[in-house]
């Protein structure tokens, strides 16, 4: 499977406004709301959704797609869209048809954890070490991480980006084996903030291998799919033979996902909805029992959030308040767009997924489909509008004001190297309300308004909550709205700022490539004005110095180059899994370039002492050699010295 590589993942934040500009009908804690469009005739929905794709899909080039629809228990609505292959001559088929669930992957695994929670077998709040056999989890932190963390993404584990994924099934490894060779690194105290994480959730996923002794595809076949009759859902790698053919080409499917509890589901929509069913009916889905009905409750139930009143997660499901009523979703993307969404309280709940090979075409298109469905069918008594200011607000700005940094990516690895491009700043625009712009350089904004003490909202419907540490300083904050999972930031001081570092970065590249440039130059004119005998002046240490410099120039210019070239040359297919191997070729150039700049002070020193060349040229010297010297504790910061995976 290929993952979305680093600096894409930035789309998890600029989507966020996207995600709202629809929004305006959203409210906060569910309060009013309409009772006129209830969903009562499947005759009329399906007149309705098949209005609604066709003003938002393009009928020359329809996705794959499906759609369940759940209510009171059964089927309300079910039904295929486009085709299932690449020739076009197989129709999407809601029983039939296999798509890739994604993310959504991640439920069925918080469901298994659950039943093992419901067993006794498993204590939510104990430490989850008591339960590994094969591996131990650091204890850096006062606070052992729980199953409890793990289903609300607060365990503070961190999240790999790379290594997650081979080229082929042949290359799995048991879950025990990978985390065994890749313990989850501990960076930050569990239960304070949301990060949502793959591998804490393929952590849970081993989890119930260890208590159950089953393999984890072993045990959803037997204690979720087969008694819900969810026949043609598989988590295997490579996919059954038997489902194989029916699998809605994505582009991902020559790979394998390491971390398969978190995202390596198959399953059509009919399967999806008896999954549906169960959630909303206390487990149960006609004869079969999954849950108790007090299990499922638990399960539903707000475990975490940033502030009282905003949305935050259950166990596995996050929440999202719309029209005055509260929505539990999941989403996925990994070749297959998909979208869970559970009203518990309207007993209704569906499940969208759809091709994502037009790109970016219809990235949208679930967002717009849930807030359609709810507006259509569940709408609010009057739309949500901001509040006024409080009146002594534009004296309290300063104290949200400054540079905060999303916890999306890994703090110990080289993939810190996104945050680079990840500087969030919140900013007072003197009339009582702040802006929050997201990045990359401020591309997305939200003008935010406090609606409760440290909790802010915008017209678009998301929440912001602010945070502090012991000493009362704002040090954290939380994002959540609509279909996005919950963002959590970390404030920065000015000189943490990953604008600051990447302008550093550029800049010192530059001034390498200009070396090279003036050296190159300066040689070639003195081989054509044979410049050695006429300049007797110039020593062999001055020499030595000046090529010393060169030569760590051209490493750390080779660096980016050469990685590029190893990336691209050979067959595109495997690019994906290149990443890591052109990383080590780029890095072991880099760590050479930083030993030789090492010299360069030394070098820099003697050129002034003893007079080396002409005073501009030893100022320009002084500046690379500067420069050499920083490169150390730069490399060292983003996690560049060795190699970081």
């Amino acid at each position: 499977m290929r993952r979305v590589i680093t600096i894409c993942i930035f789309s998890l934040i600029t989507v966020a406004f996207l995600a709202g500009r629809d929004a305006k009908s959203q409210t906060g804690v569910p309060t009013m709301r309409d009772e006129s469009g209830r969903l009562a005739d499947a005759n009329e929905f399906e007149s309705w959704v098949n209005s609604f794709l066709a003003e938002q899909t393009d009928s020359s080039r329809m996705p794959s797609l499906g759609l369940v629809v759940v209510k009171d228990g059964g089927i309300f609505f079910q039904k295929g869209y486009g085709q299932a292959n690449d020739e076009g001559n197989v129709t999407v088929s809601p029983e039939q048809t296999l798509f890739r669930a994604a993310s959504v992957s991640k439920l069925v695994t918080a469901t298994a954890l659950m039943q093992l929670v419901e067993q006794g077998k498993l204590n939510l709040d104990a430490d989850i070490n008591t339960y590994l056999t094969r591996f131990q989890l650091a204890n850096n932190y006062s606070a052992p991480i729980t199953a409890r963390h793990l289903l609300t993404h607060t365990s503070g584990i961190e999240d790999r980006l790379f290594g997650n994924t081979v080229p082929g099934a042949d290359r799995l490894v048991s879950l025990g084996d990978y985390f065994t060779a890749h313990v989850p690194r501990r960076i930050r105290p569990p239960g304070e903030q949301i990060a949502y994480s793959n591998t804490g959730m393929a952590l849970a996923g081993h989890l119930v291998e260890a208590v159950s002794g089953l393999s984890f595809e072993e045990y959803v076949e037997r204690n979720i799919f087969q008694p819900l009759g969810m026949t043609r859902s598989s988590f295997r790698q490579p996919y059954p033979a038997h489902l194989a053919p029916d699998v809605v080409p994505s582009g991902a499917d020559s790979g394998a996902m390491l971390l398969y509890p978190s995202g390596s589901m198959i399953t059509p929509i009919s399967d999806m909805g008896r999954f549906i069913a169960a959630h909303l009916n206390g487990g149960r889905f006609g004869d079969a029992r999954i849950l108790s009905e007090e299990i499922v409750r638990e399960m539903h139930r707000q475990h975490f959030t940033g502030h009282a009143q905003m949305p935050g997660i259950a166990y596995g499901f996050f929440e999202n308040y719309t029209n005055g009523r509260r929505v539990l979703f999941h989403t996925g993307l990994s070749g297959h767009q998909s979208l869970l969404c559970l009203l518990p309280e309207e007993n209704v709940g569906f499940y969208m997924v759809l091709s994502a090979r037009q790109g970016g075409a219809y990235q949208d298109l679930r967002r717009k489909f849930m807030q359609a469905f709810l507006d259509h069918y569940f709408p609010a008594a009057q739309a949500y509008s901001l509040p006024a200011p409080p009146p002594d607000f534009t004296q309290r700005a300063e104290r949200f004001t400054g540079l905060y940094r999303p916890n999306l990516f890994p703090r110990t690895t080289i993939e810190t190297l996104a945050y680079m491009g990840a500087d969030t700043r919140v900013s007072a625009n003197g009339d009582g309300t702040l802006t929050v712009s997201l990045p990359p350089l401020g591309a997305k904004s939200f003008r935010i308004v406090e609606v409760e003490p440290m909790l802010f909202r915008s017209e678009d419907g998301f929440y912001f909550a602010f945070g502090v540490d012991a000493s009362g300083s704002i040090n954290r904050m939380q994002m959540s709205g609509s279909i996005v999972d919950p963002i959590g930031f970390d404030r920065l001081k000015w000189y943490e700022s990953g604008t600051l570092h990447a302008v550093l970065a550029v800049t010192g590249f530059f001034l390498f490539l200009s070396f090279c440039f003036v050296s190159l130059v300066g040689f070639i004119l003195r081989f054509f004005r044979k410049a050695r005998h006429s300049e007797p002046s110039i020593s062999r240490p001055a020499r030595l110095a000046w090529r010393m410099a060169f030569l760590a120039s051209v490493c750390v210019i080779l660096s980016p180059v050469l990685a590029l070239v190893w990336y691209f040359v050979g067959d595109p297919e495997l690019r994906p899994y290149k990443i890591e191997s052109a990383l080590y070729v780029s890095l072991s150039i880099l760590q050479l370039a930083a030993l030789l700049g090492l010299t360069l002070p030394i070098f820099a020193f003697k050129s002034w002492k003893q007079d080396y060349w002409s005073m501009a040229r030893r100022i320009y010297f002084s500046i690379v050699a500067f420069a050499g010297l920083l490169m150390i504790p730069f490399f060292y910061y983003w996690n560049l010295l060795g190699f970081r995976f």
